[in-house]
């Protein structure tokens, strides 16, 4: 699917959609809880998009004998219930699609191969065949790989029947993340106790034999990473109010209010009930910023759209780990913008951008990336002509309902199917 996008700015008011990275948290802790059955745990958060409805299938499939886990191509799903499925059983087949299957999973394969389980590599669709059941123990981990591994094995260890610790050999990045997943897990009454030596290395302590309890009361938090690409849509010109937002939420995310505000934009914060917020960006006077992305990699696609166009040259640093991502958002990114006229070039660990008063358009590539397809309509908003976006259908990974709440803010888009 390609879609076409004529420039325009956007307005109005939007609620912030569920969090994917909340959701898919307590999906894990409500079915490792089981205090009303499995199916109830499930259905009681729905699929808002391909990655949350990849794990629910997953939970499900893990109730029967011989688990087959279609991941589809939702890099945490897989990460996460790697660890889960081999503490709660000791036989598991995971597949997945698109870039899914060549994405690394070590060295928590490693790990957990020293710790019992047996991995037997498949072909296509079939990423591998897990058998054994995890044992307790001392894990090992770098913290600047992916904290989706250190988020796998918070969920499992508790269940072993022996006390574990995870040790990390590098400071931990996507600190938020992990922080996200301990939120979940403590609500649901598990202890894991966290100490950071002086060298900034964490390890964590966690007790076996540990029982999740659901109270009841957790709900799906506002999602601040697909919220960020409306906001940067009302810093770009238009006027875009975000309903339902936690600005103390542990999203990494989050950080694109203070991004934001530093660049320049214009911000009214209006407090809704309990802890949340409305969200008001409009356009100001933007200037180029200096940021390391490293706490926060998905920020990079709309936040590389707000400096394409701020006066200056901004700097995104620690980047490495957006290499692995759905697409090598290093070179995706820089390829959106250039191929829309602005000017952005990359090295090893930094994306440089040179703001520019306004992009000229044309056809990008999404690469197949959610987060590029998005990145690359809001940039419309920058355009002197149409933008048309390849392989469109891509933000159903985490957002399908995104080009619709485009078209609400005022956005005009044609959309063209490609013959089956």
């Amino acid at each position: 699917m390609n879609t076409t996008i004529h420039p325009v700015k956007l307005n109005g008011v939007i609620d912030a959609m569920p969090s994917k990275s909340h959701a898919h948290r307590l999906l894990i802790a409500r079915m490792l809880s089981r205090a009303d059955g499995c199916a109830k745990a499930i259905d009681d958060i729905p699929s808002f998009s391909e990655d949350i409805a990849a794990t629910k299938r997953c939970l499900a499939a893990l109730e029967t004998e011989h688990p087959l886990l279609d991941c589809g191509e939702s890099g945490s799903t897989l990460r996460f219930l790697l660890p889960v499925a081999m503490a709660v059983g000791d036989e598991a087949v995971f597949t997945g699609r698109g870039k899914l299957p060549s994405r690394p999973v070590s060295p928590l394969r490693e790990e957990m191969i020293a710790h019992g389980c047996s991995f037997e590599d498949g072909n296509n669709e079939v990423i591998f065949k897990v058998t054994g059941r995890l044992n307790p123990g001392d894990f090992t981990l770098p913290g600047n790989v992916s904290s989706q591994y250190i988020t796998g094995l918070l969920f499992a260890l508790p269940l072993l029947d022996g006390d574990s610790r995870i040790r990390l050999t590098t400071p931990l990045e996507s600190a938020g993340y992990v922080a996200l997943t301990l939120g979940v897990i403590h609500s649901f009454g598990i202890i894991i106790d966290e100490t950071t030596n002086a060298e900034g290395l964490t390890t964590y302590h966690i007790p076996g034999n540990q029982k999740y309890t659901d109270s009841g009361d957790t709900a799906v938090e506002g999602d601040w990473s697909n919220s960020a690409f409306w906001l940067v849509c009302g810093a770009l010109g238009g006027d875009i109010t975000c309903r339902g937002l936690n600005p103390e939420s542990a999203q990494p995310d989050s950080a694109i209010m203070k991004l934001l505000n530093r660049a320049g934009a214009s911000m009214e914060i209006t407090e809704l009930n309990g802890n949340l917020i409305s969200l008001r960006v409009r356009g100001g006077n933007l200037h180029s910023i200096d940021c390391d992305v490293s706490q926060m990699p998905d920020i990079v696609p709309p936040l590389a759209v707000l400096l394409a166009s701020a006066e200056g040259t901004s700097h995104i640093s620690g980047i490495e780990r957006l290499r692995i991502k759905e697409s090598d958002r290093v070179a995706s990114v820089t390829a959106l913008l250039t191929s829309l006229g602005g000017q952005a070039s990359a090295d090893e660990s930094t994306i440089t951008i040179d703001g520019v008063p306004s992009l000229k358009g044309g056809t990008v590539n999404s690469f197949n990336d959610h987060r590029i397809a998005m990145a690359a309509a809001i940039a419309s908003c920058l355009c002197d002509s149409e933008v048309t976006i390849e392989d469109s259908g891509a933000v159903k990974k985490s957002y399908p309902d995104f080009f619709d709440d485009f078209s609400s803010l005022g956005g005009v888009t044609e959309t063209d199917l490609e013959e089956i």
